[in-house]
């Protein structure tokens, strides 16, 4: 079992009426989405909202086979995400953060949601907030002693968050605790701008010299470096490409539950060619996501039978 903790935000995305469109959305929030559109049991356990859009991302999980894994529902609203396009349609987000859903849960609550079998727990984006920080800790510290692994996307989000220097502290911190580390070439750079992304990835392999990172770069494909194992895979070209919204999620959530499916191994435990078949369908899952607006993964069936084609 993945469980999930992390942002799920209403994107407001623009038409061409000038108007906005809501769709549901959210970094942590896509992961769960996509996986359990895989087939594999998921639990969410960051609150939903008692407004409208909280129910709407509860009926979403239920209708795609994933769990709520709170007993409540918070007083606090949805987070809202303004979003703009640029030139290459690649997505920028203005947040509403304070006062949300999400952030509405201790860490005694949130530990006691942990469920049982649970083999995984991913945290991103968001979730890295300097001022919840001694609560994720504690929920992360109570994980490992269930002997629970953690995964991470560390999607940074400088301007979002309440003070960037307590940010880089505890997301040095979490990244150093996990297992499974997802970043892309900007965020690494934005995490170390003195560095080039090769000088950032090295950084990033001394604090998790035993973690697997998944690094995405673009256009450049992506690679998975961890200990003696290396694989690298070009972009899988999208038809048609529409845009990139949920595309790193999707990839992620994917590359994740083909572990999942493998056990969790170790390094000495996956082959060069099994890493690689991993690789390479959670590249061809996000190239189906970007063939379609917004965060819209893959299911099981539709990917099983691209990869087969």
């Amino acid at each position: 079992m993945l469980a999930v903790i992390g942002e799920h935000v209403v994107d407001l995305l623009p038409t061409e009426s000038g108007l906005y469109r809501p769709a549901l959305g959210g970094s942590p929030f896509n992961v769960a989405i996509a996986a359990a559109r895989q087939g594999i049991a998921v639990s969410y356990l960051s609150p939903l909202s008692q407004d409208d859009f909280g129910q709407q991302f509860a009926a979403y999980l239920q209708s795609n086979g994933a769990q709520y894994g709170l007993s409540f529902f918070s007083q606090q609203p949805t987070s809202l995400a303004m979003v703009s396009f640029d030139q290459h349609q690649q997505p920028r987000y203005s947040l509403y953060r304070q006062g949300v859903a999400d952030r509405d849960i201790s860490a005694t609550q949130q530990i006691a949601a942990l469920p049982q079998g649970c083999q995984l727990l991913h945290l991103g984006s968001l979730a890295f907030e300097p001022v919840d920080g001694p609560r994720i800790l504690t929920v992360l510290a109570q994980a490992q002693q269930q002997q629970i692994k953690l995964a991470i996307d560390i999607n940074v989000r400088l301007n979002a968050v309440s003070d960037v220097s307590k940010y880089r502290e505890l997301l040095l911190t979490i990244i150093a605790q996990s297992q499974f580390i997802k970043a892309s070439d900007e965020d690494l750079n934005l995490l170390w701008p003195e560095y080039s992304t090769s000088e950032a990835l090295a950084t990033l392999q001394q604090l998790a010299p035993n973690a697997l990172i998944a690094l995405t770069e673009g256009e450049q494909g992506a690679s998975i470096y961890w200990q003696q194992h290396r694989a690298q895979r070009p972009v899988i070209k999208a038809e048609p490409f529409v845009d990139t919204v949920g595309a790193g999620d999707t990839f992620w959530a994917n590359l994740l539950v083909a572990l999942l499916r493998l056990g969790l191994p170790t390094p000495s435990e996956i082959n060069p060619e099994q890493l690689s078949q991993c690789l390479h369908r959670a590249m061809l899952a996000a190239s189906l996501n970007i063939a379609q607006a917004g965060c819209q993964p893959p299911d099981q069936a539709r990917l099983d039978h691209t990869m087969q084609s």
